[in-house]
């Protein structure tokens, strides 16, 4: 499951950035079989969970596994969201945030891969160093935020393609929050209590204010 929701963020971001509607389209679809794989891990997990009493490390193995499939199964409603949003962006005029929207597309897959990897290697320390690198993906959304805002007021023709901009932006920001949810997963697994640091947050777009740009020639006289 993991490796299927890994290779549709992988999928998505590439349409995103090649504005390739065929593949975006073909993503749309394939969200499926994460779906599929969620509710079969949950059945599998209620059956031996009834089936018997576990011991401790048992049950913490099983209690991350439930998590963690939680987890997959959103990023993956994130990568079929950003192909959906590829269709209508890939029709429009490009926009110059673009670029650095696709630049956090590659972020938040570097961030989801290398949880990925610390929860298959059980490495705590790669794990906390995802969590603690969350407010980087957090900053470039900032930028890339107040860009496509600057973009919409230079040229209203973008308006449309930027507005879908900044939801592509907060999937792979929302991204960066999931793989963060399981190096806290990972910690209660290796460690068997939670981690208690407060979490690294730095989206600051809910109280951003962009200055228009100036008009240029002044008022007549």
């Amino acid at each position: 499951m993991a490796a299927l929701v890994e290779s549709q963020l992988q999928a998505a971001i590439t349409a995103f950035e090649r504005r390739d509607v065929t593949a975006a389209e073909k993503l749309i679809p394939a969200d499926r079989r994460i779906d599929e794989f969620d509710r079969d891990i949950e059945l599998k997990v209620m059956a031996l969970l009834a089936r018997e009493v576990l011991p401790e490390h048992a049950l913490r193995e099983v209690m991350t596994m439930m998590k963690l499939t939680g987890e997959l199964e959103r990023v993956g409603d994130l990568a079929k969201n950003i192909a959906k949003r590829t269709l209508v962006v890939s029709r429009e005029a490009p926009a110059r945030p673009t670029l650095g929207v696709a630049r956090m597309g590659r972020a938040s897959l570097r961030q989801f891969s290398d949880i990925l990897n610390a929860y298959s290697m059980r490495n705590l320390e790669a794990a906390k160093a995802v969590w603690g690198g969350d407010d980087e993906l957090d900053e470039l959304y900032n930028s890339v935020f107040q860009e496509i805002l600057l973009a919409m007021m230079e040229d209203s023709s973008l308006v449309n393609a930027c507005t879908h901009l900044v939801f592509i932006a907060k999937n792979f920001e929302r991204v960066g929050d999931h793989a963060t949810n399981i190096a806290e997963t990972i910690h209660f697994l290796v460690t068997g209590s939670p981690l208690v640091e407060p979490r690294p947050k730095g989206d600051e777009t809910s109280t951003t204010v962009v200055e228009p740009p100036k008009q240029s020639g002044g008022a007549a006289s």
